[in-house]
């Protein structure tokens, strides 16, 4: 509770900065272009902290509360079957003058994750597939900190920008088997770019980030407790380390960069290109730190639209699209005894790739007090999964596609309401396994079960009210509630989320 306090505080302290607002800044027009799905579908142009120079045309800070309460029953195994949370965060961006913007983020949730099973660690899609897991799980309590923050400076022709973010995470069941994990991200990016002929800007920016996770994991019951496995994919186990290990620390970098060139004045067109490689080592504390496996990954991405405003219309098209490629390899040791252990080799055994790309259209109409916009979609979702001894495999083709609609409406300066909703349907058309069947029943039925969530076909529906009046003591307050089904064949997935707050 200290550690949420002094996030409380810290808006107070560091986004007191002077608003340089103009008259004309109003909290109406902070709304409309807090909601705008032009300005989020240009987002990814500001991976570069030099672009959040020009990302917005005004200056914002929003506190807000929020709750959260969902049930997955469809959902991998080793992620849970639902989550509570709340929480408190607080952002801001400031335009201090024409050349010079800053801003900056706190937030703090708790809650639980709900029969977690098959993964005793945290930050799963970090780690996987080298989780410590067991068959009896449980109810996992969290809580997360984040902050950060950044500076975008133009000279002359160029923009510099910098922005650092950390995050931290402890997870933790008071029950047997009693896991306890803290883990942490630290990031750093650095950026420019350059005004060409007035008209383009070219930019580049490079960016790395250390992550680490203590794991601890311990028992209270005298009754005996269950195989601690170490996965290695696909149900796939060492079964030379598995057993009573409880230890692990897990130490990974990521290095990357990326490019952009993007209309100057409204950013009506832009071509951004990302790439990204992430390495990972756990370590096995309880034997002097014996390195038992290593995660090397490849990632891509890139985006790219077109935008047209006619004045009352704005219309235009979006694409984005990312691969990434994550192999593993595991260590091999002689075992002279049970203390001692002594690598022989290593063996690259597993691969997973993932290639994702999407299509999107924007029509914004405005009407006077009110503006409506219709996104709708298309994208195809490619992945590959493989353990090469013994083998096992899963290939997906999956096509998604659908419509999100938003209805914001200005009834007066100190009232709006937003009405957002959205209808997806993803198709699964081609998909093809191998499972290794000699292992542990439990594991191979964790193993199906996980198989068919992930190649079955559903459709998702959401709903999304917020609505935004003066209140005594802030000058704009605001409350939301947000609702999300999706539509399995023999059950379904639910989300409520309630959130208030205020704008600045």
């Amino acid at each position: 509770m200290k550690y949420f306090l002094s996030i409380l505080i810290l808006p107070a302290l560091s986004f007191t900065t002077k608003l340089h607002a103009q008259e004309n800044d109003t909290i109406m027009k902070k709304i409309r272009e807090e909601y705008s799905y032009e300005r989020i579908l240009k987002n990814s142009i500001n991976s570069n902290p030099s672009n959040m120079l020009g990302a917005r045309k005004y200056s914002i800070t929003t506190f807000s509360l929020f709750t959260q309460n969902s049930d997955t029953p469809n959902e991998i195994q080793q992620k849970g079957k639902g989550k509570n949370l709340w929480g408190a965060e607080a952002r801001t961006l400031q335009i201090l003058d024409p050349k010079t913007t800053v801003w900056g983020n706190a937030s703090y949730s708790q809650g639980k994750n709900r029969q977690v099973v098959w993964n005793e660690n945290t930050d799963y899609d970090i780690i996987y597939p080298y989780v410590a897991a067991d068959s009896v799980g449980g109810d996992m309590k969290f809580e997360n900190y984040a902050f950060s923050g950044g500076y975008s400076k133009k000279i002359n022709s160029y923009t510099i920008g910098i922005t650092g973010s950390y995050r931290a995470s402890l997870s933790y069941r008071d029950i047997d088997p009693r896991p306890k994990n803290t883990s942490a991200n630290f990031s750093l990016a650095l950026g420019a770019n350059k005004l060409m002929f007035e008209k383009f800007k070219i930019g580049a920016y490079l960016e790395a980030e250390k992550y680490t996770q203590k794991h601890y994991l311990s028992f209270v019951s005298n009754q005996g407790f269950p195989m601690i496995y170490n996965m290695s994919g696909l149900g796939n186990y060492n079964e030379l380390l598995s057993g009573k290990l409880r230890q692990a620390y897990y130490e990974g970098w990521s290095y990357g960069g990326g490019l952009q060139i993007f209309e100057a004045e409204n950013r009506s067109w832009y071509l951004t290109a990302g790439l990204k490689k992430f390495t990972l080592d756990k370590l096995l504390t309880e034997y002097t730190d014996l390195n038992a496996s290593a995660v090397n990954e490849q990632q891509f991405n890139f985006s790219l639209g077109k935008f047209f405003n006619t004045g009352r219309i704005v219309w235009g098209i979006s694409a984005d699209g990312s691969y990434r490629e994550r192999k593993g390899t595991e260590n091999l040791f002689l075992n002279d005894n049970s203390r001692n252990y002594i690598q022989i080799g290593s063996a690259e055994r597993y691969n997973h790739q993932l290639a994702h790309t999407i299509v999107k259209g924007l029509l914004e109409i405005e009407h006077k007090s009110a503006k409506s916009t219709f996104i709708p979609f298309l994208g195809v979702i490619q992945e590959k999964e493989k353990y090469n001894n013994p083998l096992s495999s899963i290939e997906l083709n999956k096509m998604v596609y659908g419509t999100d609609y938003q209805w914001l409406k200005s009834f007066s300066e100190k009232l709006s309401l937003s009405v957002a909703m959205g209808l997806s349907v993803t198709d699964v058309y081609k998909n093809n396994s191998v499972f290794n069947l000699s292992g542990k029943p439990a594991i191979q039925q964790m193993v199906q079960d996980n198989y068919h969530y992930l190649s079955s076909d559903f459709w998702q529906a959401k709903l999304d009210v917020t609505v935004h009046f003066t209140f005594p003591v802030i000058k704009n307050a605001y409350v939301g509630g947000k609702m999300m089904y999706s539509s399995f064949k023999n059950d379904n997935n639910m989300l409520f989320a309630a959130t208030i707050g205020g704008i600045f």
